[in-house]
């Protein structure tokens, strides 16, 4: 849990498949010197580098950087809570935790020689196992599902533009200029910031799968014991129908995992946006996010007398009820948004007197058709989910400490008002409502390759998050945003520090370096702690 100061929870993409290198546990913990710098790189003397070269051939050292370099910073990194130097100041701590989460099993792959087929075929699917990309296709190959061929079209005219109002406000009231903050006054004297880790129990030690693993003997090597079988195919039968440029095999095969209800009518994307086949969110993590959400919200502590007991469908709104407001900045095809609106059927959730409400904002229309089409099939109630045409940046910015600022005077962002998709209600800001209570970021982190771009421990959301918003003008002129005026405009609009309410919440990638999204948080004001949150889902 985060402290009550602190409502920014970051939640670390970790996939479904074994993790090769975790936590060291507490006994074999390397001690942080006072040499070692920030990013937890240990600044050896020369007397260590001598030692390091009588070893037998010379690579001992070079064995131990190498195997460093192949672990995330949130793996590595080493707890300084207690080490926080005197001249330096301390206003957030990074605490970070681990959530080990269970996902149904899949279709098992092929076997290797190695390893009989066995309950462990659970783990199958890795999103970061390159050979799936090296099948070929027979080009003969026919969708095996009606709705592998989507019939949503995805022209480039349906990406929403700044609205005519907003970038009229920015002209009269432009945005302060942007910088991280490395120094702060304390008590008219300017001290350096820095920044102390806390690691919670949980991120101890191997995984609970691993320690199994090791009991019984089995390998853990990456793609030692499993092989993908040709085309996609994770044992069903059906092959991936998609080039294999636009949507990888190990995307097809891992289509439940996404959405585990696929098969009866999910819509994903194709070619023509295949973006969505690596955006959206598994639904185990979405799930499991969007718990951890409802439980820093204190959504199940809300009872009322009348309800409560064993499970629910969802039902019309309840007028007596109180809406809590969740706003998906970043929906696409409604992974996250799906699963935050199926709060509603959570008993406790329930069986309180507050009810979600999801505001799934999208700039592609597109996009916001096919997560209609997905909150159909799982049952969505069309109360539960609006979704809103617009620009993320101009919907952040239409909120302060959590309520809607100049409502007067806005204006829709398209004119497609009263609208409705599978019966949801479609348009622009206009469908906004008047609070707040928690912001979902989900921002593009840049493609499939931001872990080989950014390097294992290196991806800075200032630098490798980028947001083009169109301007609504004819020359088409861009506003570009980086992900820490994001994060820093989201905090803006969320938390309110005399209520002590609010609750931010990014979905960023396994190779966050940690230290360099908390300073991005002391830029935002936030004071206390962050938590930076691990997933391992199924190992």
């Amino acid at each position: 849990m985060a402290a009550a100061d602190a409502a920014v929870l970051d939640i670390d993409n970790q996939t479904s498949t074994i993790a090769k290198d975790v936590t060291s546990s507490p006994s074999n913990k390397r001690k942080r010197s006072d040499g070692e710098d920030q990013t937890g790189n240990a600044k050896t003397n020369s007397n260590n580098n001598k030692r390091r070269k009588k070893k037998k051939g010379g690579g001992g050292g070079k064995k131990q950087h190498h195997n460093k370099q192949k672990r995330n910073w949130i793996e590595s990194c080493s707890e300084s809570i207690s080490r926080i130097p005197s001249n330096c100041v301390a206003p957030v701590t990074c605490v970070i935790t681990r959530s080990e989460i269970e996902e149904e099993p899949l279709l098992p792959k092929q076997v290797g020689d190695d390893m009989t087929q066995s309950e462990d075929t659970k783990h199958t699917l890795d999103r970061d196992d390159d050979g799936a990309d090296k099948i070929d296709c027979s080009s003969n190959n026919e969708p095996a599902e009606s709705n592998t061929s989507s019939s949503i079209e995805h022209p480039a005219n349906n990406i929403a533009t700044l609205s005519k109002c907003f970038v009229d406000t920015l002209s009269k009231e432009p945005i302060q200029p942007w910088k991280i903050a490395t120094t702060l006054q304390v008590n008219g004297e300017e001290k350096k910031l820095f920044i102390p880790v806390q690691r919670h129990a949980s991120t101890n030690g191997p995984t609970k799968w691993q320690q199994t693993q090791k009991k019984q003997g089995r390998h853990t090597k990456k793609g030692q014991n499993y092989s993908h079988l040709p085309d996609g195919d994770n044992g069903d039968g059906k092959k991936n129908p998609y080039p294999k440029k636009a949507v990888p095999d190990k995307f097809w095969a891992q289509r439940k995992r996404l959405f585990s209800r696929y098969d009866e009518g999910i819509q994903i994307g194709g070619e023509d946006d295949p973006e969505m086949w690596y955006s959206v969110t598994p639904e185990s993590i979405g799930l499991h996010i969007a718990n951890r959400m409802a439980l820093m919200m204190n959504l199940d502590r809300k009872s009322t007398s009348g309800t409560g007991a064993g499970d629910t469908t969802n039902t019309q709104c309840n007028d007596s009820k109180k809406e809590t407001v969740i706003i998906d900045a970043f929906c696409g095809c409604g992974g996250n948004s799906i699963a935050f609106a199926r709060l509603n059927n959570n008993k406790d959730v329930a069986g309180s007197n507050t009810r979600v409400k999801v505001i799934a904002v999208d700039n592609n229309l597109s996009r916001l058709k096919l997560a209609a089409n997905n909150a159909s099939i799982y049952g969505i109630s069309k109360e539960d989910i609006v979704l809103v045409h617009a620009d993320a940046v101009e919907v952040i910015n239409a909120y302060e400490g959590g309520s809607r600022k100049n409502v007067q005077s806005e204006i829709p962002t398209n004119d497609r008002c009263c609208e409705t998709y599978f019966g949801f209600a479609v348009g622009g800001v206009e469908l906004l409502p008047d609070h707040v209570d928690a912001l979902f970021l989900s921002p593009p982190w840049g493609g499939m390759d931001y872990d080989s771009n950014k390097g294992k421990s290196g991806f800075d959301p200032v630098n490798g998050i980028t947001l083009e918003s169109k301007m609504h003008n004819k020359e088409g002129d861009v506003m570009k945003t980086n992900g820490g005026e994001l994060l820093t405009m989201a905090a803006k609009a969320v938390l309110s520090e005399s209520k002590q309410e609010g609750l931010v919440v990014a979905f960023l990638p396994r190779n966050i370096d940690g230290i360099s999204f908390t300073r991005v948080a002391v830029t935002s004001d936030i004071k206390g702690s962050i938590e930076l949150e691990q997933n391992v889902v199924n190992g």
